[in-house]
């Protein structure tokens, strides 16, 4: 179980150095100390919440480097990123399934009269979305991809089945989603950054979303895991998730909910934090996982 304890310290080392780099990243920004006013274009970005989430994800794409080196990855292709030139049908492949998908999803509302059609938009609405959806899906996709299927379940791949490391890397997957809320701080100190992580986690409490939310994001993971398994690189679950992500972007930009609290079997317009949308992701990934295949009932070597 290398691997997994290896997981479990970078987890732990990334969330510690991002509680302690959080606060200094914010007295930076707001310090009127001469050495720091290349920061000031960042005065206007007062929220907290954004500053441990970027350190967040710096630390853990700066830890890679270290994780890798610790459990003995020492090249793109055990990440699931072999050079592309060969799989551009896997990427197009994923693209079209994360479309298809997300569309039939997010029909049903509509469908049911949970949502409706907004207003024609005007054209230079449409350039907005498409400059900001795309990027974004492009990037996103790497990033989450890269982290949580290439290094995450590769390497729990290596101490348990593979469907087992599927379930438990989209836990994680799952779980850090929910490190969105944007609590008002306004005395940041150095021990802030721990302080406020319990005022980071999603309340639950009040959000009728949540768990479907959460199930969704663990079946997707599960795809995404299983697709890498049977296509043998990341490229089919890079496109996927950047179609589900420009998806969830163009639902919100052309639909809206009919109430103003919609029914959480309806979602809240991100197409995966409804009910309904469960059963279809259910399906996919009972696709994906049925069929056995030579060595899958053996960690990945």
């Amino acid at each position: 179980m290398r691997n997994t304890r290896a997981i479990l310290v970078y987890l732990v080392a990334v969330f510690f150095g991002a509680a302690i780099l959080a606060p200094l990243a914010w007295k930076a920004v707001f310090s009127d100390a001469p050495i720091f006013g290349f920061l000031n274009f960042l005065e206007s970005h007062n929220d907290y919440h954004r500053y441990f989430n970027r350190c967040l994800l710096l630390l853990a794409l700066l830890g890679l480097g270290v994780l890798a080196r610790f459990t003995g990855i020492d090249s793109w292709k055990e990440i699931g990123l072999e050079m592309p030139k060969k799989h551009w049908r896997k990427l197009g492949g994923g693209i079209l399934l994360g479309f298809a998908s997300s569309i039939a999803i997010a029909l049903l509302p509509i469908l049911l009269g949970a949502r409706e059609w907004k207003p024609t938009q005007p054209l230079a609405e449409w350039g907005t979305l498409f400059m900001t959806a795309v990027p974004t899906g492009v990037a996103v996709a790497l990033i989450e991809e890269t982290l949580f299927r290439g290094f995450l379940f590769g390497l729990f791949r290596r101490d348990v089945v593979w469907r087992w490391a599927a379930v438990v890397s989209s836990l994680i997957f799952a779980s850090l989603h929910f490190l969105d809320q944007r609590p008002q701080i306004d005395d940041i100190s150095w021990t802030s950054g721990f302080t406020a992580i319990p005022l980071l986690i999603h309340d639950f409490s009040n959000d009728p979303y949540w768990l479907p939310q959460f199930c969704n994001l663990v079946l997707s993971g599960m795809i995404m895991c299983g697709l890498w398994q049977r296509t043998g690189n990341l490229y089919c679950s890079i496109g996927v998730h950047a179609g589900w992500v420009f998806c969830i972007k163009t639902n919100l930009f052309l639909t809206s909910g009919t109430i103003e609290s919609l029914p959480a079997w309806a979602g809240n317009g991100k197409i995966s934090d409804g009910w309904v949308g469960t059963p279809l992701l259910a399906i996919i990934v009972w696709f994906i996982f049925r069929e056995r295949d030579p060595g899958s009932e053996k960690p990945v070597s």
